[in-house]
């Protein structure tokens, strides 16, 4: 059940209980003095009091009748009282000895074992009834209760206290019930926000891998996916940093160590030269030409460095054009297969080369070429190498594979190709194999073209680079601009 309609419920019944629990409670209230369980078998709590209270006025009448007593006063004053307490169960009356004078219509059956003669005030008790004689002259007034019980009181306090104690019992059930639906209501929202209180603490203490385990399906189920998912990005993305962080040291160690070399030896054809080590023309020409290639690779990894700063955050420029991809590198191969030939590696084109529209910065697209046959042709392990080009193309995409035929690399070695200035530990003892940023800025431009590139072992035992670039897809009707900056 979800959280809202659990809150539904829980404030219908905390609205509907208490009503059905007062209306049960004055059903029970009513029940108890409507004489249904037996209140109206006895007199309410007044006619306990109401006999002794008329005594005093009994009393008075009768002293104010003297020793000669007016027979018609004493009875307009036994009407007066009798009219004034109608069904009360009081009764005033009149007697001469045991003889009832007034009124003549009052039974006296049950007086007969009294004896009313007395001249001193007499008072007589019983479960049924109450009698109070007073001489009044040469009669007796005497007063009756009919209603008078001496378990009246106690009774009719009994019947008050269940009441009481019946209201306060359901007082308490309300106020266990709605205590009882609140824990219920509160729990169901509590215990998740503990649940993800936890996991914040758990990431807060450096534990990215720890995840939610929420079972239930209500409105804190998305929360908990959305908690793991953001964990799990916080996850990748100190990973990230972690790597960012080694790829930093590892590129100042790269340039520290690609730079030193060719400044060392620099550094030793100047101080030869000074101190006249090169004495004859032919050696001081021979050394200005080593100082001269030394500086151009100085001035080639410097280049090389920038080009990769501009490709990795962005600023770099790239002027695409609309180019048929076959075509592109039926010239580039063409052109680089007489470069290279000379320098010990073949190029050979296999299979029909597409003719699909794509969308790429000419130059940079070359450079990427270069770079992979640079990486070749330094790396080969015989007098020559073959790279074999192979390009086909798919529903979105134009794959194009360049695969020689050299030692290749392991596994591990495959992961870290694109790294910037990753080289091989055996090449990495020799800087004139190159800086290692010629694949690192094939990456970047090939990621900005909106391809990407990865590294595969080649059939015959090299390395194979395969490169994806997006077909272009026209927009009718739309022109396209030739040279912009992507």
């Amino acid at each position: 059940m979800s959280v809202k309609r659990r809150l539904y419920f829980s404030n219908i019944l905390m609205l509907m209980l208490p009503i059905v629990l007062m209306i049960v409670t004055s059903m029970c209230m009513v029940l108890i003095y409507s004489g249904v369980t037996g209140a109206r078998e006895l007199p309410p709590l007044k006619y306990s009091d109401q006999f002794f209270e008329h005594m005093e006025d009994v009393d008075q009448l009768a002293t104010n009748s003297g020793s000669s007593t007016d027979v018609e006063v004493l009875q307009s004053a036994i009407d007066q009282f009798n009219v004034e307490n109608l069904g009360s169960g009081l009764d005033l009356s009149l007697y001469a000895g045991n003889h009832l004078l007034y009124p003549e219509t009052l039974p006296n059956e049950y007086l007969s074992d009294f004896d009313l003669s007395e001249s001193s005030p007499v008072m007589m008790l019983t479960d049924k009834l109450a009698v109070y004689s007073v001489a009044a002259g040469d009669y007796a007034l005497v007063l009756t209760d009919s209603n008078f019980t001496i378990h009246s009181r106690n009774a009719f306090q009994q019947r008050i206290y269940v009441g009481i104690i019946m209201l306060l019992v359901l007082i308490v059930v309300v106020i266990l019930t709605n205590r009882a639906l609140t824990k219920f209501v509160f729990r169901s929202i509590m215990n998740p926000i503990q649940i993800l209180a936890d996991g914040v603490h758990q990431l807060r203490d450096g534990h990215l891998t720890y995840r939610i385990h929420y079972e239930k399906q209500d409105e804190f189920a998305p929360v908990c996916a959305d908690f793991n998912e953001m964990a799990e990005r916080l996850s990748m993305m100190v990973t990230d940093r972690q790597k960012d962080e080694n790829n930093r040291k590892e590129l100042i160690a790269g340039i520290s160590h690609d730079l030193r070399t060719p400044l060392t030896s620099i550094k030793a054809y100047v101080e030869g030269l000074e101190k006249g080590v090169a004495s004859t023309p032919q050696m001081q020409e021979k050394y200005f030409a080593t100082i001269k290639n030394k500086t151009a690779s100085l001035e080639h990894i410097i280049n090389q460095l920038f080009l990769f700063s501009k490709l990795d955050i962005g600023e770099f420029p790239l002027y695409l054009e609309l180019v048929d991809i076959g075509d592109e590198l039926r010239k580039t191969m063409t052109a680089f297969s007489a470069e290279y030939d000379s320098k010990g590696l073949s190029i050979r084109i296999e299979g029909q080369l597409p003719h699909e529209e794509t969308l790429i910065d000419v130059v940079q697209f070359r450079n990427v070429i270069q770079n992979i046959l640079e990486n070749s042709l330094k790396y080969k392990n015989k007098e020559r190498v073959e790279v074999c080009m192979v390009c086909t193309a798919s529903e979105h995409d134009v794959e194009i594979v360049l695969a020689d035929d050299g030692p290749g690399v392991t596994q591990e070695e495959l992961k870290k190709l694109f790294d910037v200035f990753y080289r091989s530990d055996s090449s990495r003892k020799n800087p004139e194999t190159g800086s290692g940023l010629g694949l690192a800025i094939s990456s970047k431009i090939i990621e900005r073209l909106g391809g990407h590139i990865r590294a595969d072992l080649a059939p015959l035992g090299g390395l194979a680079i395969r490169i994806s670039i997006p077909k272009h897809k026209r927009t009718k009707g739309a022109d396209y601009e030739k040279s912009s900056d992507h």
